[in-house]
């Protein structure tokens, strides 16, 4: 049973050579997710081959582990823990192998595997890796493959969103407060997370303010065209600039209420002075210290604010180290 895990990931981790250099996306993929179908089987106690519409050498490979797993089990000392510790280790294999290239889609698979198998402790490193690690480019000659440096802070390199929840879940499921901050740090706090959330949400309004003025113009030589009480030039600056101010004023307005929405705080808020563009590019970062909060105080709302201990102190600490205040006594419940 254990060859049967490591031969899903020999093809993978094969050395380089003039038939067989860089493996591809598709192939670590399958590789991840049949152990993460096979880990599911396992942890649920139900070893029989899964009834999802797989094809190919994913579908194969998972049918012939189930297989291989039933005919087995009962004559041999392999337990389940030692599979799934095995399908743990040949995953971290697989993304610290200088040859694979580590795409959005593989950390992901990565983190639900690892996330699945209660095993995360490798997600800060493996992060880190994510966004630093050289990219490898096949060659027609010895050693067949070359590599060269990526930018950790390019957009590209930034974690999903949803991976990088999954990633924290992961933390906050093992109850490991130094591994969950860990998380948050090389996720939300990154340069990389930061300009990839700009270019995903703030390009197409600012575009828009920048047109602004073009259509303005537009609108107002119009508008000057349908008067007759003053000279078009003049009523079309007149009308202009009365259609710029008000852009301007919604626009402001607009900006305002959504760097200092605070609907969604629960226990971490900001701390004064904080200017209000950061407040709004650092958002994820402030909501994933929250759930770490709330994770590790009391649940109850009348006990906020009571809690002791070494790890509650490190977290109140790095919360105000970070521009932000854990358990703001104006905002609590009845101090209003």
């Amino acid at each position: 049973m254990q060859g049967m895990v490591d031969e899903l990931s020999e093809a993978v981790l094969r050395e380089p050579s003039a038939t067989s250099k860089i493996p591809e996306e598709h192939e670590i993929v399958k590789v991840l997710k049949t152990y993460q179908d096979f880990a599911k089987q396992l942890l649920t106690e139900k070893v029989t081959a899964p009834k999802t519409e797989q094809s190919g050498v994913e579908s194969t490979a998972t049918s012939a582990l189930l297989d291989s797993f039933n005919k087995k089990q009962a004559a041999t000392n392999i337990s389940k823990d030692d599979i799934l510790k095995n399908m743990a280790s040949r995953s971290d294999a697989i993304i610290h192998a200088p040859t694979v290239f580590i795409t959005q889609e593989i950390i992901q698979r990565y983190i639900g595997l690892q996330v699945l198998l209660g095993r995360p402790q490798q997600f800060p490193q493996v992060l880190r890796l994510y966004r630093e690690k050289p990219v490898p480019r096949s060659t027609n000659s010895a050693p067949y493959v070359t590599y060269s440096e990526q930018n950790a802070d390019s957009p590209s390199t930034a974690v999903l969103p949803e991976t990088a929840d999954a990633a924290l879940q992961g933390a906050i499921d093992l109850h490991d407060l130094p591994l969950a901050l860990s998380v948050v740090d090389e996720t939300y706090c990154t340069k990389s997370y930061m300009r990839s959330k700009f270019l995903r949400t703030a390009l197409i309004p600012i575009a828009g303010a920048v047109l602004t003025p073009l259509a303005a113009y537009s609108l107002a030589s119009r508008f000057a065209l349908i008067q007759n009480t003053m000279d078009n030039s003049y009523a079309t600056g007149v009308a202009m600039a009365g259609i710029l101010t008000y852009a301007s004023a919604v626009g402001t307005i607009g900006y305002v209420a959504l760097t200092t929405a605070n609907d969604q705080m629960m226990r971490v808020t900001w701390a004064q002075g904080v200017p209000l563009w950061e407040r709004w590019v650092r958002e994820e970062e402030r909501a994933a210290l929250d759930r770490v909060a709330q994770a590790w105080g009391f649940k109850g709302m009348d006990k906020w604010g009571e809690e002791e201990g070494f790890d509650w102190g490190e977290l109140k600490e790095r919360i105000g180290l970070r521009g932000m205040v854990l358990d703001k006594v104006e905002l609590m419940e009845g101090m209003e």
